[in-house]
């Protein structure tokens, strides 16, 4: 059994995905909050598998929420079920440990699904923001390389990806902001850096953005 709490400020949405939820027989919704700060305090009380979070509410709302759950309670899943597409929702949504992003024009058997793949470990993120998202990727991979680098009397040629990379790293971002922003895993942000580092035969990210900011990369 599937343990769930809605996290929904709007009345008829909040009992609507109650019924719809409760109608499966492997789900249990154990609490139903109005604000973030409730959702937590129902975390805490009741200790569930997945939080149903809505982005936009009062007092405490879904970003903040998530990233206080995440905190405090790492294994509860969060499932955010939203209104908004928006690149800059998302990102910052799963920055804050979201495991999954869905709109709510979803259909009630995509909507059980989802929770289902999310309680399992799975991460969702709805077909009408990955596809941008993947368009996007498949674009930057056909890009050419945007700069060279002289190092030692040999030419080093970074990506564009590289080059976004680095500019984050100059900002102060770390490894999971990097790979939410970028739509990309914390371990392959990881991996890109080493390389990155690798190449430009440096020690650390601390060198790197030194580096970049003195050769006026970014």
């Amino acid at each position: 059994m599937t343990r769930i709490i809605i996290a929904e400020d709007q009345k008829l949405l909040r009992e609507s995905f109650k019924t719809i939820i409760e109608n499966n027989s492997d789900i249990k919704v154990v609490a139903c909050a109005t604000n973030g700060n409730e959702a937590y305090d129902f975390c805490k009380q009741y200790n569930p598998d997945v939080v149903l979070m809505d982005l936009s509410m009062p007092i405490c709302d879904g970003t903040e929420a998530t990233k206080l759950i995440k905190s405090d309670f790492p294994s509860i899943k969060v499932l955010i079920l939203t209104a908004s597409n928006d690149r800059n929702d998302v990102a910052v949504a799963i920055s804050n440990g979201a495991d999954g992003y869905i709109l709510k024009n979803i259909g009630t058997e995509e909507l059980i699904l989802s929770i289902k793949s999310i309680s399992l470990g799975l991460g969702i993120v709805t077909r009408d923001i990955l596809n941008p998202i993947v368009t996007n990727l498949r674009k930057e991979s056909k890009k050419s390389k945007k700069n060279t680098i002289a190092i030692h009397g040999i030419n080093i040629s970074l990506t564009e990806r590289e080059l976004t990379i680095i500019s984050m790293i100059v900002d102060g971002k770390d490894n999971k902001e990097i790979g939410a922003a970028l739509f990309i895993a914390e371990g392959t942000v990881k991996n890109i850096i080493t390389e990155i580092i690798s190449k430009l035969q440096l020690k650390d990210r601390t060198q790197l953005a030194v580096y970049a900011v003195k050769n006026q990369l970014v």
